[in-house]
């Protein structure tokens, strides 16, 4: 009897067994989509899906075929029903966990935020982790542009950016949950990274090879439209990006000729908020260590002149970016929020009264603390106070 029950329990194991996998598909027989992409034309959403075969993904030991792009368009009244007009021409389930992009035209950034996000967070599959970017070329050809080496767009800096940001931090990537969270902060102004492609600056066999730019950013303020900025415009914004990894600045010297190249990490900006004669004011103090990386000519600059200049031009940066926020209405440097954090009773009455919080005369100190630790020349070797001072 004893073995009989056994034998019994173990048919009903692989019965339950079999009938649990009977719709399981194999991977072959998926979709996986990687990318999405928005415009918005004409009145209407046009949605872009990118899929990438699986040889540009596994690539096995003298492999020398480049992988795959498929990118669909399908254009309806709303974002959500394009999704559905794409099924029609899937051949296979579109499986969604898997992407890690979602790329915005200007236009459909200028329409607004909310249709979108409220998409993308109803349907399970979807995470709130791909990076945003915006554009104002083709969302399709950006979206089909490949890397290097044969490689897909996944090794692009539209699938990976932080890769190439902890080695030069421009413009800040963004993810969809922390945009998402800080376009319906009051007070707060945040920006997405915008993509181009550039077709000069890389050639593959004397023939030239399109690749991905970074060139700016788009500013969204509780989901309203602030503009495009293009990233030499952008110079300051890094000083007061807490993820800023590395940033290098120019030092010239007497004769306006770039005479060294410094570089810091992880700058770290403070911002105080004071009242005088009942009128907010905004100190910006920032800790900077950075080294040498270069020079480029054969005169000596004495350590005290180096940091001197080159305190000098990072509070122009922020200065000059700070003003252009007050010309273009733009709030760069996020000083309101600041206000809306700190002081909330004052942001309120101010804005109550329509008052202007942000002026030519509201930033009132921008204090640097330097300091420059090697040379460069050896693995973090001191500066020798004595010989370059």
């Amino acid at each position: 009897m004893k073995q009989n029950y056994k034998i019994l329990v173990i048919i009903c194991l692989c019965v339950v067994c079999i009938s649990g996998c009977k719709d399981v598909k194999e991977i072959q027989h998926l979709s996986y989509a990687t990318a999405i992409g928005v415009d918005y034309k004409d009145g209407k959403y046009h949605s872009y899906i990118q899929l990438v075969s699986f040889e540009g993904i596994a690539r096995t030991e003298g492999q020398t075929s480049e992988g795959s792009v498929w990118v669909s368009e399908a254009v309806a009244d709303t974002f959500e029903d394009s999704f559905f007009v794409v099924y029609k021409t899937a051949q296979e389930r579109i499986i969604w966990a898997h992407v890690t992009t979602i790329l915005l035209s200007e236009t459909a950034i200028e329409k607004g935020f909310d249709n979108i996000f409220d998409s993308l967070t109803r349907y399970y599959e979807f995470r709130l982790t791909p990076w945003v970017f915006g554009t104002n070329e083709s969302v399709e050809k950006v979206l089909s542009t490949p890397g290097f080496f044969g490689q897909t767009t996944l090794d692009t800096i539209l699938h990976a950016p932080k890769r190439i940001y902890e080695q030069s931090s421009v413009i800040r990537p963004i993810k969809l949950q922390r945009l998402a969270r800080e376009i319906f902060e009051p007070a707060e102004t945040t920006h997405v990274a915008s993509v181009a492609i550039d077709h000069t600056m890389w050639e593959k066999d004397q023939v030239t090879d399109p690749k991905i730019l970074l060139n700016g950013a788009y500013f969204i303020k509780n989901d309203e439209f602030k503009g495009f900025y293009e990233t030499e415009q952008l110079n300051g914004l890094r000083w007061l990006t807490p993820e800023t990894v590395r940033a290098d600045v120019a030092v010239q010297g007497d004769n306006e000729d770039v005479e060294y190249h410094v570089v810091f990490e992880y700058p770290s900006a403070n911002v105080e908020v004071l009242f005088i004669e009942n009128t907010p004011k905004f100190n910006i103090q920032l800790d900077v260590t950075g080294y040498f990386v270069n020079r480029n000519v054969n005169e000596t600059m004495k350590l005290q002149e180096i940091e001197k200049k080159t305190k000098e031009t990072i509070t122009d940066e922020i200065k000059n970016l700070y003003l252009l926020g007050v010309d273009e209405g733009v709030d760069f440097c996020n000083l309101e929020h600041e206000l809306f954090r700190k002081n909330f009773p004052a942001w309120q009455r101010l804005k109550k009264n329509g008052d202007p919080i942000l002026t030519e005369t509201s930033l009132h100190d921008i204090s640097i603390h330097l300091t420059i630790e090697h040379t460069g020349v050896k693995k973090n070797p001191s500066v020798d106070i004595k010989d370059i001072r």
